[in-house]
């Protein structure tokens, strides 16, 4: 009688459905249209209120961002791009990484001019409206590997994988902080150095080591809460563990966490859906691909974002997107037919509150 394989399980792996998102959480989703009224292409960034989303043109005319009413298609022009960003392509304005406080709107541009190597600039608006202007160059070891931005009080503080920098939102040199680490900022003030797993307030120099168990592998960390892979065997789905800094409150979830994205607000986290081991259904790095897990570890429930297949996600969109980054979280969106998007906001998911 022959023994079962050790990589075979004995039982067919049960993989735990999801519910839509829309059944779970329908209270923070929208829609909103690819195209104005005036046959403009726009992509959602972020709420500004309930009604109103912040977007930006994404034609071959001079960039715009504009507020749209959601309901009513009402738009106003925010700020547009100087003169200069009239030719095709000299002034690229990155969706990602874009940061939105109560106050301003911070955003990468990537300028070509005639002579010389392209450059990027850090840029700035008002929220409620107002001119574009430049806050500063960014230096040349910083070329399109930014990572993301925080507004602090009159400073921006922006990071790549290596190093944290900021700078007066006033313009001037930019000034680097801790050169000598490797932290990646998670919400300011605090930073995770990967290496040496554990956080670090930058203002304080405050340190925490972050416990784990042996099994937890890639450990992302917020101020207080943590999302990790757990290893398994050839045979298993993929899991993640979310738990406390210190180790405590540990949950198991069926999902694949992505790479260097920590809870958001310290309570949601963000996994591709649950799958079989070389389903097809996983992907590598930080991207998101046409489906994805939200889960909530204040209620334990979990939703699934986007398309449940990759057949039936559009062709010419493939992944689910983040808007730009704000205090209480980014909107998701991906495109849906009749020529829409589907936004989730996860700003909108506070009940019941928890710590």
């Amino acid at each position: 009688m022959s023994r079962q394989s050790p990589e075979q399980p004995e039982q067919p792996l049960e993989i735990p459905a999801l519910a839509p998102v829309s059944d779970v959480w329908p209270e923070a989703l929208l829609t909103m249209p690819h195209k104005l009224k005036n046959g403009r292409s726009v992509i959602p960034l972020a709420m500004l209120d309930t009604d109103t989303a912040l977007v930006m043109t994404t034609d071959r005319h001079r960039p715009a961002f504009l507020s749209l009413d959601v309901h009513t298609g009402r738009q106003d022009v925010l700020a547009t791009a100087p003169k200069r960003a009239s030719c095709t392509g000299c002034f690229d304005i990155r969706l990602s990484p874009m940061t939105i406080n109560a106050t301003h709107v911070i955003f990468l541009v990537k300028r070509y001019q005639p002579e010389g190597e392209p450059h990027m600039e850090l840029w700035s608006m008002p929220r409620a409206g107002g001119s574009m202007k430049m806050v500063t160059r960014l230096p040349t070891t910083e070329q399109g590997d930014v990572g993301g931005f925080e507004i602090v009080g009159d400073f921006v503080a922006w990071w790549n994988l290596v190093d944290i920098w900021r700078g007066p939102l006033t313009g001037g040199e930019p000034e680097q902080i801790l050169p000598e680490r490797n932290l990646r900022v998670t919400s300011w003030p605090w930073a995770y150095d990967r290496q040496r797993q554990g956080i670090v307030n930058l203002v304080t120099g405050q340190e925490s080591k972050a416990q784990h168990e042996d099994d937890i592998e890639y450990l992302d960390c917020g101020s207080v809460w943590c999302v990790g892979q757990v290893a398994t065997q050839p045979h298993e789905a993929a899991k993640a563990a979310l738990q406390r800094v210190n180790g405590s409150g540990r949950t198991t979830i069926p999902g694949d966490p992505l790479t260097l994205v920590p809870p958001i607000r310290d309570r949601l986290v963000i996994l591709r859906p649950p799958a079989a081991p070389d389903s097809g259904t996983r992907w590598g790095g930080g991207y998101l691909g046409p489906s994805a897990q939200l889960y909530d570890r204040c209620t334990q429930r979990a939703a699934l974002l986007g398309f449940p297949e990759r057949t039936k996600a559009p062709e010419d969109w493939n992944k689910i997107r983040f808007g730009a980054a704000t205090p209480d979280g980014p909107i998701m969106f991906w495109k849906t037919t009749r020529g829409r998007y589907t936004v989730l906001d996860l700003s909108r998911i506070t009940d019941p509150p928890c710590i």
